[in-house]
């Protein structure tokens, strides 16, 4: 049951999240939401959500890292970092599902 919680408190807090900035508010001040979530929880809401707005901002709109990084009020290296370990868990995770494919394919 604790599990369920929080995924809908992690939903309910990220929804929050964008709504304060699509208000114009800073990535700073979207994470002022997070005083009211558990203290466990809130790294990993704030890193899913840099994460997102990335995803969404340079990978799904086209936007460079440096204009990201000024949208969010945020340093460049900062969301580059982030940018990184976007693309080094996609690798991680895209590479687990293709190496058997590839070996299926080439044995």
């Amino acid at each position: 049951m604790k599990i369920k919680e929080d995924e809908v408190l992690y939903e309910q807090t990220v929804l929050k999240m964008r709504k304060e900035i699509a208000k114009g508010k800073t990535f700073a001040q979207a994470c002022e939401i997070l005083r009211d979530v558990r203290e466990n929880l809130r790294p990993l809401i704030q890193d899913d959500f840099l994460k997102i707005i990335i995803a969404e901002q340079h990978f799904g709109q086209g936007r460079g890292i440096d204009d990201v990084a000024l949208f969010l009020d945020l340093p460049y290296e900062t969301v580059e970092a982030s940018r990184a370990k976007i693309m080094s868990e996609f690798d991680e995770m895209f590479s687990g599902h293709i190496s058997p494919l590839i070996s299926k394919l080439t044995h």
